[in-house]
């Protein structure tokens, strides 16, 4: 009796631990896979909110910070760029400086792959308002893209007119500041409310669209100028007076390697409703500019010419008592080469040395009865380097000889800084 009784016991506890041992294994196993989703459940969030390094990818003619957001994955995207100069004025009263020129963040965020807002604020002279620093929003829109054709643009906007208005990051331009063809004569950075429609083929690209014109006549710093043209006739989008809107296309052709080439006009009345006496002023703004971009094996040459024309030059020049430029014009040609390759062949680092001519004149000529300024028509020669430590890190050196028409002007050093992310 006691050795069924010790037999039954012992069968029991064995049944027991073998069922206990599967139930073990079972919690196991269902441990194991509720772990690996966790795992795959972090995975996912990381990708969703990470901030991914930034590529040196273009969307629709833009930089590369400014195009992050259309290469990340959906949700928050961060990037933006910096500049820090340093300008010596040689043989001059003019004092040297040193400057925290611009602190740039973008902020993008990606709803879908269809819905896109995309936002840059600017940072200048370190923000201090005292020293003539400020906060603005440089572009801010949503775009609703369709397909590789057909997209459009709706919000504040760059104005695709020239190189550096779409391309303004720092390592787009070899020297410290951007070329002043493209800050005189095409008022970069130069954005506006409105409406764009546009391509991304990555080959033939066009952009077409209608914004709020410029304001032309004087309204204390604001209105065109004889130094600074039609430049301090941007709105930006603040509070701007929408009597007068413009038209604006461009075209682009990059279906050749290295080669990025192209053409834009801007064209719209400037008056927004303003009279001088009883006489309306329309101040029709017209500009147009070409361009080109060729790069192979360190070697880089970049051109272009801009034209404009305003209409009522003369009641503006009256209305704002200075003289505006009638017709106003200005060119380039910058060349560049990577010499670091002669030097170490297997170096990661880049330093393009470089060239560039540059000429313009804000009154090329002048309403009938009114004298241009000799001192507006002016020639830059600039040389200098780039170097390169990472490729979207730029410390950059360069010397300005520069020449007027008039009482001439002094050369100057710059050095800068430069980097975007």
């Amino acid at each position: 009796m006691r050795k069924l009784l010790l037999t039954g016991l012992l069968s029991t506890s064995l049944v027991g631990n073998v069922l206990a041992s599967d139930n073990i294994e079972e919690r196991l196993q269902n441990l194991e896979e509720q772990n690996q989703q966790l795992i795959d459940e972090i995975a996912k969030l990381k990708e969703e909110i990470s901030i991914p390094e930034i590529r040196q990818q273009s969307f629709a003619g833009m930089g590369y910070a400014a195009s992050k957001v259309y290469f990340t994955p959906q949700g928050l995207s961060i990037g933006g760029y910096g500049e820090i100069v340093y300008i010596n004025y040689d043989s001059s009263s003019k004092k040297d400086t040193t400057d925290l020129y611009r602190f740039i963040p973008y902020i993008g965020y990606k709803f879908n792959d269809k819905i896109i807002l995309n936002a840059e604020i600017e940072f200048e002279h370190g923000a201090n308002a005292e020293r003539g620093g400020e906060v603005a929003v440089e572009f801010a829109y949503i775009d609703f893209l369709i397909n590789k054709w057909t997209n459009v643009r709706v919000g504040n906007l760059l104005i695709p007119v020239g190189i550096t208005n779409l391309q303004h990051e720092p390592i787009f331009f070899n020297s410290v500041n951007r070329p002043e063809v493209e800050t005189k004569i095409i008022p970069t950075t130069w954005n506006e409310n409105g409406v764009l429609i546009y391509s991304n083929t990555g080959n033939i690209d066009y952009q077409v669209g209608i914004v709020n014109g410029l304001y032309g006549t004087k309204h204390g710093e604001f209105g065109f100028s004889s130094s600074s043209w039609i430049r301090g006739g941007r709105q930006a989008g603040a509070k701007a007076i929408a009597e007068d809107f413009a038209f604006v296309g461009r075209i682009d052709y990059s279906g050749i390697e290295g080669l990025y080439a192209g053409a834009s006009l801007y064209y719209g009345k400037s008056g927004q409703g303003e009279t001088l006496g009883t006489e309306k002023i329309d101040g029709t703004v017209f500009l147009f500019e070409v361009h080109a971009r060729y790069q192979i094996k360190g070697f880089e040459l970049t051109g272009l010419y801009a034209k404009g024309h305003i209409d009522d030059a003369d009641k503006i020049s009256l209305y704002n008592d200075d003289v505006i430029g009638e017709d106003a014009y200005g060119y380039y040609l910058n060349v560049a080469y990577d010499i670091l390759p002669l030097i170490n062949k297997e170096s990661k680092y880049s330093l393009p040395i470089f060239a560039r001519y540059e000429r313009y004149n804000t009154q090329d000529s002048v309403p009938t009865g009114f004298t241009a300024d000799p001192n507006n028509d002016k020639t830059i020669w600039t040389v200098g380097l780039n170097f390169k430590p990472h490729s979207n890190v730029v410390l950059k050196a360069d010397y300005q000889f520069r020449d007027n028409e008039g009482d001439g002007e002094p050369d100057r050093l710059e050095l800068g800084l430069g980097f975007i992310f």
